[in-house]
């Protein structure tokens, strides 16, 4: 009885009123969570060890404290030959074996800069969203106000009686500041092409950081997946090598100076060939949908019709000749006022105001002078 009592009940539910859409939040919100992960994630070296461990011959801790440090804020470097040669044979890991002149090595300096370059680049993916914020005001939440309810009690919008109030304060604002919100909508329009800006920017600057590996990084892994493990390269190994090697150099006891050639288990790249596998797929996916939305955005800015199209799916098809009457003195930023409202309306509500709009935009004849009235009923 308690719960069926409280089911009758009805609650007044308001959403909070947004401009932005799936893809913008797919920047700021959901990538912006993402970067930040991972970089907590590539700070994380105690869940799998040291950062990065080297073998030395010295049988002293300290010192080996001193040539982890080294290599791991110096770098350290895979001969380039020996990527794709069988390890145990000519190699005692994937790059990981004696050098001969004439060599390309490849040196990974990278590691220690992958926690701070994720965090600018979640923040990157945050700027956008906090410039239109800035710039926008909340100036749309105050000019929808109470319509965006989206359930009042029950599902009988019919039920809220003050809409009737807010149309005509909406409508009488749409139709004092037609064209005057030009400025409002091209600083989104503008926003969206930042967020362009910022996936393509983050996938070419990812590619230069990690040297040039990262634009087919993602490709090349999934083609050596169903490839024999005994046979493969594969390409996470040569991107973020576990193992590499560091060239130490320090001074012997009667002050010569010593060179030793050590190998380093790098721990922390097992965590970032995961993070950066992951991102691969992320940013892509990202940088395809975004290209779709600017490409959907430019129709939507150079065709009237597309325009009217859009508005009109918003709307009931019985206020079909109405959305029509209003998109013919509507301008771009009046339409993408009103398509706003309609996606933070209920259908049926934002059907009634756009009726209303449709009315208040037609001229009335109760102001026309009597000799233009009867010149338009001979007409």
């Amino acid at each position: 009885m308690v719960f069926k009592a409280i089911s009758s009940l009805k609650i007044k539910v308001e959403l909070k009123p947004v401009v932005d859409n799936l893809v913008f939040r797919l920047h700021y919100r959901y990538t912006y969570i993402i970067f930040m992960t991972s970089c907590l994630l590539a700070t994380l070296y105690d869940a799998i060890g040291d950062k990065i461990e080297c073998i030395t011959s010295v049988d002293s801790d300290s010192f080996s404290d001193v040539v982890n440090s080294y290599c791991f804020i110096m770098g350290t470097f895979t001969v380039d030959r020996l990527h794709g040669q069988k390890p145990g044979v000519n190699t005692a890991h994937p790059g990981v074996g004696p050098q001969q002149p004439g060599d390309e090595l490849t040196y990974h300096t990278y590691y220690q800069w992958v926690p701070f370059v994720l965090f600018i680049q979640g923040v990157m993916f945050y700027v956008p969203h906090w410039l239109w914020k800035k710039s926008e005001g909340g100036l749309f939440r105050v000019i929808i106000q109470d319509l965006s309810i989206s359930d009042y009690l029950g599902s009988n919008l019919q039920n809220y009686s003050g809409r009737k109030e807010r149309f005509n304060a909406l409508s009488t604002y749409i139709t004092h500041h037609m064209n005057a919100h030009r400025s409002w909508a091209f600083k989104f329009f503008l926003c969206e092409l930042l967020n362009l800006c910022v996936v393509v920017g983050t996938l070419f600057f990812t590619d230069w950081f990690l040297g040039g590996e990262f634009l087919t990084y993602g490709t090349s892994v999934f083609e050596v997946v169903k490839l024999d493990p005994e046979n493969r390269t594969d390409p996470m190994s040569y991107v973020f090598p576990r193992m590499a090697k560091c060239t130490f150099k320090s001074f012997g006891p009667s002050g010569t100076i010593q060179i030793r050639d050590v190998m380093c288990l790098i721990a922390t790249n097992i965590i970032n060939e995961k993070i950066y596998l992951f991102l691969w797929v992320w940013i892509v996916l990202l940088t395809t949908v975004t290209s779709v939305w600017i490409v959907y955005r430019i129709l939507t800015i150079v065709l009237p019709f597309f325009r009217i199209f859009l508005l009109k799916a918003r709307a009931n098809s019985a206020m079909s000749s109405e959305v029509s009457k209003v998109m013919r003195m509507a301008s771009l930023s009046d339409w993408f006022l009103l398509y706003n409202l309609a996606k933070n309306m209920e259908k049926t509500v934002f059907s009634e105001f756009i009726q209303h709009l449709a009315e208040d935009l037609t001229p009335s004849t109760d102001t026309l002078p009597l000799k233009d009235i009867e010149s338009k009923s001979i007409l």
